[in-house]
């Protein structure tokens, strides 16, 4: 019996026509970004060295003593050039440049270093009583005595002014300040050079501090619930600028050894001193202030920079100069208002006192 000879034809056709049920997968390699060219890393590398060179001269020029204006005004515009450390190592990565993008991610982990204690807030210890602080620059006393009492009156117990004179203390009595703040400790003065203190609570004493430029007063205030009296200050340092540099020193070299003095009056109670101190936290002249137990109001709050200066610009202010300093009392919160007629803003803050 012969076999049926085999169709190969009709089973080629079948498999030709029947689709796979799996069909192959192609692999691919996947798609990589092409790296510069030999232009683009030239300006890339160009770039980021420029953005290293500012940044890094921002956080250089917070340990130099600022002998001169030029360092004065780089101190300035220092907390705006850090940004530019993060900027330029994603630059000089995408160049391939390593080495310096090591540097760079250094030079970026040592400012963030620096700039996250200013927002990380302290916690009070303790039964503590709240003490509202305000100080402001009335700009040569022309500020609004309505609107800086008015303020007061609503966020206030105690209300530190600088550049007081004669004619802007008798507006403010006018206003109606001494209504909630009987009692004041003023030394009005022509021009820049007065400064004064309102306060809700008593004053026990006051002083008139000299060895500054400008006046400085200070009184002890019995404070509701606070065992120890409360040494409160109002101050006004010298401007560095448009004046020669060295009265601005000279009253930075001088007041460490007032704060000493007012840190050993107040013994182990609260010293607050609040004003004008013509510098930024970022001026080394400045922190050194902070020291013997003195904080900056701002930082303690975790609050960062608060721009006071100048205000009665058309950009918004871009200096915090006007300061809070605390010594055994914790700040929990600081803000800033604006003050019509006057060229800074407000700094309010909220101070809780041990009760001791």
């Amino acid at each position: 019996m012969n076999s049926p000879t085999p169709n190969f034809s009709a089973r080629q056709s079948f498999y030709a026509d029947t689709p796979l049920k799996h069909p192959a997968r192609v692999v691919t390699d996947a798609p990589r970004g092409d790296p510069p060219s030999s232009s683009g890393r030239v300006i890339g590398t160009l770039t980021g060295v420029s953005l290293l060179a500012l940044s890094s001269g921002g956080l250089a020029v917070r340990y130099t003593p600022l002998p001169t204006h030029v360092w004065v005004f780089a101190a300035v515009v220092a907390p705006f050039l850090l940004s530019a450390a993060p900027l330029a190592l994603v630059v000089l990565l995408w160049s391939h440049r390593w080495v310096l993008s090591a540097f760079a991610a250094g030079l970026t982990v040592a400012i963030v270093a620096v700039q996250v204690p200013l927002y990380v807030p302290e916690a009070a210890v303790g039964e503590c009583v709240p003490v509202r602080v305000m100080t402001v620059n009335m700009l040569y006393g022309r500020a609004d005595a309505k609107a800086i009492t008015a303020e007061a009156n609503d966020r206030a117990d105690v209300l530190m002014v600088q550049e007081l004179t004669p004619q802007a203390s008798r507006r403010l009595k006018a206003a109606g300040i001494e209504k909630n703040f009987r009692f004041h400790r003023l030394d009005p003065r022509p021009e820049a050079a007065g400064a004064g203190i309102y306060s809700r609570y008593p004053m026990a004493t006051s002083a008139r501090i000299d060895g500054l430029q400008r006046a400085m007063v200070s009184t002890r205030l019995r404070v509701d619930g606070v065992r120890t009296e409360v040494v409160v200050a109002s101050v006004h340092l010298a401007s560095p600028w448009p004046r020669r540099i060295d009265g601005w020193r000279r009253d930075f070299d001088e007041l460490p050894r007032i704060l000493a003095e007012l840190a050993a009056e107040a013994h182990d109670g609260s010293t607050i001193i609040g004003g004008d101190f013509n510098a930024t936290i970022d001026m080394r002249p400045f922190r050194r202030l902070l020291n013997g137990g003195y904080r900056d109001a701002s930082e303690q709050s975790g609050a960062g920079r608060q721009f006071t200066y100048p205000s009665n610009w058309r950009v918004p202010p871009f200096m915090g100069i006007d300061h809070v300093l605390t010594r055994n009392a914790t700040t929990v919160s600081t803000e800033t208002v604006t003050v019509p007629g006057s060229d800074h803003r407000a700094l309010l803050a909220t101070v809780l006192v041990p009760r001791g």
